[in-house]
């Protein structure tokens, strides 16, 4: 493989992966802010269930309590999608220094273990690698 071929490799890696810092941030940003808001209906259906002269039961709580099922739903969500992207960059960056370091199979060995990619879009990075080692 020529330096240059890694080279370029590296340099395609390296946008990939800011793309998924970025999608990282926004993820983590959507996950704190259906966290709080899930902390805030918590409260405000806590709230409601203590305000109340004990006539209110568990089934009349107000329609934001409804609301909870989704919010915890979107914690998950964004949670996961968080982790996921974290784990994709965390693949990238080994990736990275493999190819930096001038340790061809090994880079190879890691594109095919990109944990972010789809089974075409790994096959397109294997073609481009198997190309550039032949």
């Amino acid at each position: 493989m020529d330096v240059d071929d890694v080279q370029t490799l590296a340099a395609i890696l390296e946008n990939e992966r800011r793309s998924h810092c970025q999608k990282r941030a926004v993820c983590f940003g959507m996950f704190v802010f259906s966290l709080v808001s899930l902390v805030l209906a918590l409260g405000i259906v806590v709230l409601y269930l203590t305000q109340s002269d004990g006539s209110v039961g568990i089934g009349q709580v107000p329609m934001y309590a409804q609301l909870l099922t989704a919010l915890s739903a979107a914690v998950v969500g964004f949670f996961s999608a968080w982790w996921s992207t974290q784990n994709c960059i965390n693949s990238i960056e080994r990736t990275l220094y493999a190819a930096r370091a001038g340790r061809h199979r090994l880079f190879v060995s890691f594109v095919e273990q990109l944990q972010c990619t789809d089974k075409k879009k790994r096959r397109v990075w294997l073609d481009i690698v198997t190309a550039a080692v032949t």
